[in-house]
């Protein structure tokens, strides 16, 4: 499914952090946001206090694909909208990835998610391809309460950090039916080292390894404006 015209009217941004991530780049990232977001709604879900939309803080609870998802079930029932859209604190989004227009199905994903892995050589530094992200997607909020409270039921409490004994197998969205969003400019997870993991399953062959991208540039010039 293509891009389509502006709109936001039926969306609800579900920002969710663990404030791992240094302060100064995490902020270079909500202004990135904010800046193309427009007036769309925003329920912030954070381990410190933030002054970002409305904000829930639940403290310093760990961080956990668990906790994460734990916090955008929170930010999902306070919110009104039919949909919400999900952003990340160590993720840079295009304008377009704002203004999709959902038209009825449960879940969209964007497509066009590429990885910005960072090395100690700068000669080393590129972009590189996965598939969708649970960071990149707007669905349908009711469906999503429904979904990630079945997930969660069997995994009271936070969990500090990831672990084969309290980590369900497969991620909330295994198997479930969604629609691609094709959008010319990408997502841009920066794998910084703070976060939940260091690496993530990326696509193998030379096509997907870049040092340039449309919209966002040259690897190591981003890199420089954000960290």
């Amino acid at each position: 499914m293509n891009i389509q015209k502006s709109f936001s009217g039926s969306k609800t941004i579900i920002y969710y952090t663990s404030n791992h991530e240094d302060p100064k780049m995490e902020q270079k990232i909500i202004d990135d946001m904010l800046s193309k977001s427009g007036n769309m709604p925003i329920i912030s879900v954070s381990q410190k206090p933030m002054d970002l939309g409305q904000n829930i803080c639940i403290g310093d609870v760990g961080f956990s694909y668990l906790n994460c998802r734990k916090q955008i079930l929170m930010a999902a029932k306070l919110a009104t909208t039919e949909y919400v859209i999900t952003a990340e604190s160590d993720f840079l989004y295009p304008p377009e990835y704002f203004n999709f227009k959902p038209s009825g199905d449960n879940i969209y994903r964007y497509e066009n998610v590429w990885i910005m892995e960072l090395s100690d050589r700068k000669q080393q530094n590129f972009y590189r391809k996965r598939s969708t992200s649970d960071g990149a997607q707007i669905v349908k909020r009711k469906f999503l309460i429904d979904l990630l409270e079945k997930y969660l039921e069997p995994y009271p409490g936070w969990y500090i950090k990831n672990n084969n004994e309290t980590d369900p197998r497969h991620s909330p969205y295994h198997r479930v039916p969604h629609t691609l969003i094709h959008g010319e400019n990408p997502c841009i997870s920066m794998k910084t080292g703070n976060g939940i993991s260091l690496r993530t399953a990326i696509k193998e062959g030379p096509e997907n390894i870049r040092k340039n991208l449309p919209y966002w540039g040259e690897v190591n010039d981003l890199i420089n404006k954000f960290l």
